[in-house]
């Protein structure tokens, strides 16, 4: 009898391309594993980060920055724009879901962070098609499904207060703060 290592990164699924040419993202997986929070494996092995040095001018981190936020548009149904250099923004309802999707995208070994209601996750002009950007959409495709299909929404909800209020205490001590600088 084999066990697998639930630790391993999970398999790879095949591409899938519209009648186009360019990757059907929207259709690419028939099921999803459980994230690694759940008992399933990462989807990457090694954390993924975006370039050290980002020339957001140069074609190539274009074409890659463009077809990483047309991936997560179509698997996620949430916008996305380019954020600072070396990384792309998704916009989520409320900070509670950005804390929540960015922090379980990272336990799928994608570099994320949430800034406000956004999960900043990183591009790189070195991407390729069937590799790190692939990586990035099934990273978001992963945990978005599961934020909008499995979580309860009692546990959304609370995240949702919790986030109003980390931002509401942020708020009040810059301005206690700011106050006692001024006397």
């Amino acid at each position: 009898m084999t066990t697998s290592d639930k630790a391993a990164p999970m398999a790879s699924a095949p591409m899938k391309y519209a009648s186009d040419g360019s990757v059907d993202w929207g259709n690419m997986w028939d099921n999803f594993c459980a994230l690694p929070r759940a008992g399933g494996p990462p989807h990457r092995a090694t954390l993924l980060e975006g370039d050290p040095n980002p020339d957001p001018s140069d074609p190539t981190y274009q074409a890659v920055a463009d077809e990483i936020m047309r991936g997560i548009t179509l698997v996620s149904r949430l916008p996305v724009f380019p954020a600072a250099p070396g990384w792309v923004a998704l916009r989520c309802p409320h900070p509670g879901m950005a804390e929540w999707l960015a922090e379980a995208i990272r336990e799928e070994n994608v570099a994320a962070r949430a800034e406000v209601e956004q999960v900043w996750l990183p591009v790189g002009a070195g991407y390729t098609l069937k590799g790190e950007i692939k990586n990035v959409v099934t990273a978001v495709a992963k945990t978005t499904h599961y934020w909008h299909t499995h979580l309860p929404q009692e546990i959304k909800n609370a995240l949702a207060i919790q986030a109003r209020l980390r931002n509401w205490w942020r708020t009040l001590v810059k301005i206690t703060t700011s106050d006692r600088s001024s006397v």
